[in-house]
């Protein structure tokens, strides 16, 4: 693991205080789909969820100084829809044309779909199944698929602070 040392996320931090933190290792383009960020630019950060940025803090710089890959479009990369999907993304949009409820968390900016350089997706979860004690809420994680996703949807028939889906 990286020995980059990051600060541990302080719960008296202000939504503008952690976009500030998250803004030196993330670019916006990294969290939103291309429609997204092409009309809203840097404004794209209004639409997360505050617990979704305290959790991507953790996960960050917490759990993973190795790095995070969400999307990588800007890039030349293949992933446009990892981090947070608005309705005319293919996803979503496939979904709603065929009359299917789509409440994924990628839709409310409450999660996303990411790797991390070097670690396998099973030990990635693994990993932050270990530190669920740094998170404030409950998370949870899709479990059986070779990528990771995280949100923070908060299923209240589970009093598992980790719940794998």
């Amino acid at each position: 693991m990286n020995s980059q040392k990051f600060k541990v996320m302080d719960m008296t931090m202000t939504r503008p205080q952690i976009i500030a933190e998250l803004k030196k290792h993330f670019d916006i383009r990294e969290l939103v789909c291309p429609h997204v960020f092409n009309e809203f630019g840097e404004k794209s950060w209004q639409f997360f969820d505050l617990q979704f940025l305290q959790m991507l803090y953790i996960l960050r710089f917490e759990i993973f100084a190795e790095g995070m890959i969400i999307n990588n479009w800007h890039k030349g990369g293949p992933f446009t829809e990892r981090g947070g999907r608005c309705n005319i993304c293919a996803i979503c949009k496939d979904k709603t044309l065929h009359g299917l409820l789509y409440m994924s968390a990628h839709a409310n900016f409450s999660g996303c779909d990411y790797d991390v350089p070097g670690i396998p997706a099973e030990q990635t979860r693994q990993r932050v199944i270990a530190n669920a004690n740094k998170f404030p809420f409950k998370i949870r994680i899709e479990g059986k698929v070779n990528w990771n996703h995280n949100d923070c949807y908060d299923d209240p028939l589970t009093s598992s602070k980790v719940m794998v889906f």
